[in-house]
């Protein structure tokens, strides 16, 4: 950005906001090392804080939030982040060292952050493409209508066989439980438009399948009915 052949190539505003961008980064760096901050216990925070307000990023916050409040609530947590740069060690390292080991921790949590839970522990939002050889507990499918799954082109491209492939390997990921959804209408171009099942659920065994709406329309057996409103009473005490 500071090669005179390459910013020759915009135009006189564009190269004025490059100019004025490479300035402001050297500026801001430059306030970091020149050794001007050390000493100083809030060091750091004085300078992200000016750092915050140069690159009006406060004033943004105010006005991309509608309610003033909550764009206050998000002011002051960014602020208590900038007072957490000066620690302990504001008296030992130079601010420069302790930005960098700040940015570390950070990386570290959301690396920990990002650890997989463990099974059980989490939803896995993935298409059918994707879940080739791998396997879950419970598998939940969804959007099984006709003209999503097949797909609406696949008769004219003549990949019905492939589609049906597709459903076969989305269904044998589950190893305990499976269940199939498809919508009644979906609202397309603001418009509710009927959707129709996909023709691939009349391929499964009638044996293997239990209907959730002719499931809700059975009665709770008494024991079953007890033993909710006794998880209910104990919530409750």
């Amino acid at each position: 950005m500071k090669n005179g052949a390459v910013t020759a190539a915009f135009r006189a505003d564009a190269r004025q906001s490059i100019e004025a961008f490479v300035g402001f980064i050297e500026r801001t760096r430059g306030r970091l090392e020149s050794g001007s901050l050390s000493g100083d216990p809030r060091a750091l925070a004085v300078w992200a804080e000016r750092f915050l307000e140069e690159t009006g990023y406060l004033e943004e916050l105010r006005q991309s939030e509608k309610n003033l409040e909550t764009a206050e609530n998000r002011i002051r947590n960014l602020r208590e982040l900038v007072a957490t740069l000066d620690g302990a060690e504001a008296a030992t390292l130079p601010p420069q060292e302790r930005l960098e080991k700040f940015l570390e921790a950070i990386a570290l949590d959301t690396e920990r952050g990002e650890d997989d839970p463990g099974p059980g522990q989490a939803v896995t939002l993935i298409t059918m493409h994707s879940c080739k050889g791998l396997e879950f507990p419970h598998v939940n499918i969804v959007g099984m209508e006709d003209g999503l799954l097949p797909h609406a082109r696949c008769r004219e491209e003549g990949t019905l066989d492939e589609e049906r492939r597709l459903f076969y390997v989305a269904i044998t990921r589950a190893m305990q439980t499976l269940s199939i959804s498809h919508c009644r209408a979906c609202r397309k171009y603001g418009k509710l438009t009927p959707c129709h099942p996909s023709p691939f659920l009349a391929d499964l065994p009638p044996e293997l399948v239990e209907n959730a709406d002719e499931k809700a329309k059975q009665p709770v057996s008494v024991e079953s009915a007890k033993s909710k409103f006794d998880a209910v009473r104990a919530a409750a005490d």
